[in-house]
């Protein structure tokens, strides 16, 4: 691949991550003003999150198996999905609408990630974790941006333009992804053709099971955190909606730094060694975070969470992609999804139940129960066989 094609390959990577994810760090931000506007308890509005990862739990396996064959197509249509969710939000005045827009990006969402992790898999296998960050570093962009943009107009303008804005920019890579991506060649193979047994062999081995189980609860914590600690920040320390917002915007730009270092330290030094490192360093935060009460240092310490986090997305997509069969490496990439948005959906609304009964600091002890057990699975992965062919 010729540099200037790498630096496109690797732009449309994060680009269209970016574009993907301008909208997921809106939901946990709103999640009091909708609270406020509409009337509606926590546990209903963490409905909002749950049910469109369990419907994600029935559409991802048939996404992963089209999009080995169909890659173009099904990353066009994730943009065309995401169009209609962006622009059903803003409509929306009850619950009904905003869960059929939020379900609508998830979906959108849900169909962008398997073709694109098998694109960013396919990039080099010498630089494969350092193309898992830079694919990383855009969602880490748009984690940013989405909060930002609803930070800044949420007092003056409210938060329904935002969603407008990145509607008509989500357009734009509808065109984009379909001009780049048409020629991108899959199988070519029908959905009959695909041997369902033979497919589902390639990724029911121990090993892989292993890293879908670390997989699941790492974004298990991941989800939890980032759902809830906006209402930390409301609740506990007093900020405003606005501030919250803002504060949710500014501290994912330290993942920008976190994707690209995690992605190049992988290659480097080792993703299982320094997926371990990443965690244990995170598991010691989620100790210290509810004991700090300044402002500046719990944004400091929020920021580094940030940057681990990031710096761990690519470390843990490499590990999946070095366990996964190379012709199905998109079905397991799905399989991973549905694994992680089944649990994800049941613990976010097990720890909304716990906030309500227990307040939000519940978060930090749930965070380092899920890390301990996932330290633990990737020395194991570590040390086999599999893992040692692809350190």
């Amino acid at each position: 691949m010729q540099k200037k094609e790498d630096y496109r390959y690797l732009g449309y990577l994060a680009s269209t991550h970016f574009t993907i994810h301008v909208f997921t760090m809106l939901l946990p931000v709103l999640l009091l003003p909708f609270r406020d506007e509409l009337g509606i308890s926590l546990v209903q509005l963490s409905l909002l999150s749950s049910i469109p990862r369990l419907i994600n739990v029935i559409i991802y396996i048939p996404t992963g198996i089209i999009s080995d064959r169909y890659p173009s197509r099904v990353l066009t249509l994730s943009f065309v999905l995401t169009v209609l969710g962006a622009f059903t939000i803003p409509l929306s005045n009850n619950f009904t609408m905003l869960l059929l827009g939020f379900t609508l990006l998830t979906i959108g969402s849900t169909f962008y990630h398997p073709p694109s992790l098998r694109m960013a898999s396919e990039y080099s296998k010498e630089k494969i974790s350092l193309a898992m960050g830079i694919h990383n570093m855009g969602s880490s962009l748009g984690f940013a941006a989405g909060p930002l943009l609803l930070g800044l107009m949420l007092n003056s303008q409210g938060w329904r333009p935002t969603f407008y804005l990145w509607g008509f920019l989500t357009i734009i890579m509808v065109v984009v992804s379909w001009l780049y991506t048409k020629n991108l060649k899959g199988s070519g193979a029908s959905l009959k053709e695909f041997k369902l047994k033979s497919g589902f062999e390639t990724i029911l081995t121990k090993d892989y099971l292993m890293v879908v189980a670390m997989s699941t609860l790492v974004e298990s914590v991941f989800n939890i955190i980032v759902t809830f600690l906006p209402i930390y920040f409301t609740d506990e320390l007093g900020m405003s909606y606005s501030l919250t917002s803002i504060v949710s915007g500014v501290a994912p730009l330290a993942g920008i730094i976190g994707s690209f270092t995690g992605g190049w330290a992988g290659d480097r030094f080792g993703r299982y060694k320094m997926g371990i490192l990443v965690l244990i360093s995170s598991t010691i935060l989620m100790i210290v975070f509810p004991t700090i009460r300044g402002l500046y240092i719990v944004l400091g310490v929020y920021a580094v969470y940030r940057l681990l986090q990031a710096a761990y997305m690519p470390l843990m997509n490499t590990m999946i992609a070095g366990h996964s069969s190379p012709i199905n490496i998109s079905l397991c990439f799905s399989f991973n999804f549905v694994a992680v948005n089944l649990f994800s959906s049941l613990t976010t609304t097990g720890a909304s139940i716990l906030i309500e009964s227990q307040k939000t600091p519940v978060i930090f002890p749930l965070a380092v129960i899920g890390f301990i057990p996932c330290i633990i699975l990737i020395y194991a992965l570590r040390r086999t066989k599999k893992a040692q062919e692809f350190s």
